[in-house]
Order: C-alpha cells, then structure tokens, then sequence
C-alpha cells in the first residue's frame, strides 16, 4: 500500500472516533437536563417539623427508631436548647428512622432541610464515606430493595470532602450516585442543608447554606431511571450519621431544625431570633 492509501485509512479511522466520540457525548447530554433556576422557598404546609425541644435530654422523639449511640442532648443548639447528637464511633450508624403515614403523604417529590455541624478536629482517615439522611425505598428500575442516601459526604486523604448523592442496592448490583467535587471542609458550626428529590423528573438538588451544589444535583427527565432510581414512595427516612469505614475515634455530629414539605422549605420554622444560635 502507498503511503497516500495509507493516510486516507488513518483519515478514516480519525473520522469515526469522532463521530462515535460526538455521538457518545450527545447521549450523555440527554441524560441530564437543564436545572431550573433556584426555586423561592415555599408557603406550603411543612409536613414534618422537628427541632427536638419536645423530648428529653437522653432520649429520641416519639414515632422514631433508634440505631446506635444518637439521642437528644442540651449541649448544642441551632436554635431552642435541643438537638440531636450522633456521638463517635468508629463506625456504623447513629440514627433515628421514621416510618408512617408522613412518607405517603410526602411520595417521591419533597424537599428536606436540616441544620448540621460537626466537631472539629475530625479524624483524619484516608477516605471515609457518610451519610446523613437516607431513605428505604423499592428500585423504580429494578423492583430490588435499595438505600437512597439524599444527603453525603465522601472525606479524602487531604482533609476535604465531596457532597454525595448515592444509591446501594441491597442485592449485587453495585452502588452508585453522583458527587461534587472535593472542596469542602467540616467546621464546628450550624450549617444549612437542603435537598429536593422529585421522582416525576428524575431530579436530585442540593443546597448549602442558600448556594446549589451543581456538581452534586441533577435532572435526568422524566422516564429516565438509570443513575438515579429515584421512587414515587419511601418506607423510611433516616436523620443522623452513619459512616461507612473505619474513623479512628469518630466523627461527633450534632443535627437540628429538620424539616419536611413538597416546596422548599429553607429557614421555615426557625425562630429569627434564635437561628444564629451557636
């Protein structure tokens, strides 16, 4: 073969990776849609409203499961003299899970909110991932049973860790999810969190302190199940901690002012005057 054939096969070639690379991206970008702009925080009913100033130090509110060393405490408040405290652990889960009648009213389109903070120092492991809020619920694509974890993090070697949306399976399928990029750090102080889930598009939010998390969220469509399974229903919603490798001493979280609606719920709820409240 002549060296002029020689280069109109290798012309060739280029063309069809590009045009199969093209293709490839023009498929990824109908997986995910445009976001809309930030949603005004809602006057609907707020389904849920716990800031735990009803139950005693020591304790859990009435209608929640207890899972590991979290109880009600006076140490630490967002706003009244109550919160939630997750202690340290070197792993596993410090929880409270809420089932009932709630979870069919709310269905598969909700928004969530709570206030965090965690105590700093942290351990310093080389990767630890963990999950604040997570929902029980039956895969819309594969009927199997599945963990949705709404709220997350992932902790790197340097200190610094990604927001986190994920989905384990609880058959062999394995997990997967969506993260932000890595810039993050835990600070010994309230902070907001809010998430919205809406099953009709296939749509994850995140918002930090008023700001979205763009790299953490997305919009598949409605009808497009894969990479984000999100269900019309939820058998349980869990608030606390859970991380998921080994922490040395562990993480002690503190988490108030949950909240629960089918607009965005923001600072709704909150006592102005109080919600500075270290």
């Amino acid at each position: 073969m002549n060296k002029s054939g020689a280069n109109s096969i290798w012309r060739a070639i280029l063309a069809l990776l590009v045009t199969s690379s093209l293709a490839t991206s023009q498929q990824a970008g109908k997986d995910e849609k445009p976001m809309a702009d930030d949603p005004p925080v809602g006057t609907g009913k707020l389904l849920l409203l716990e800031d735990f100033e009803t139950t005693a130090a020591g304790q859990v509110p009435k209608g929640y499961q207890k899972q590991g060393a979290v109880a009600v405490v006076e140490d630490a408040a967002h706003s009244g003299r109550h919160s939630l405290k997750c202690d340290a652990a070197p792993n596993g889960a410090r929880k409270i899970t809420l089932k009932g009648d709630l979870l069919k009213e709310l269905g598969g389109s909700f928004w969530g909110r709570l206030y965090f903070k965690v105590l700093t120092p942290t351990p310093d492991p080389e990767k630890v991932h963990s999950t604040f809020v997570a929902g029980a619920a039956k895969s819309p694509l594969h009927q199997d049973d599945i963990e949705t974890r709404l709220f997350g993090t992932n902790l790197g070697a340097k200190g610094t860790y990604s927001y986190l949306f994920n989905v384990q399976p609880h058959t062999k399928r394995a997990e997967f999810g969506k993260s932000s990029a890595a810039k993050y750090s835990y600070k010994n102080e309230w902070t907001l969190a809010e998430w919205q889930v809406d099953n009709t598009t296939q749509t994850y939010r995140l918002f930090i302190d008023g700001a979205e998390i763009k790299d953490a969220s997305f919009s598949k469509g409605a009808g497009n199940l894969e990479g984000s399974e999100l269900p019309d229903l939820y058998e349980s919603l869990s608030f606390g901690f859970t991380n998921y490798q080994q922490a040395g001493k562990g993480f002690t979280v503190w988490i108030d002012d949950i909240a629960l609606a089918k607009d965005r719920v923001g600072t709704r709820g909150i006592p102005v005057a109080k919600s500075a409240k270290k």
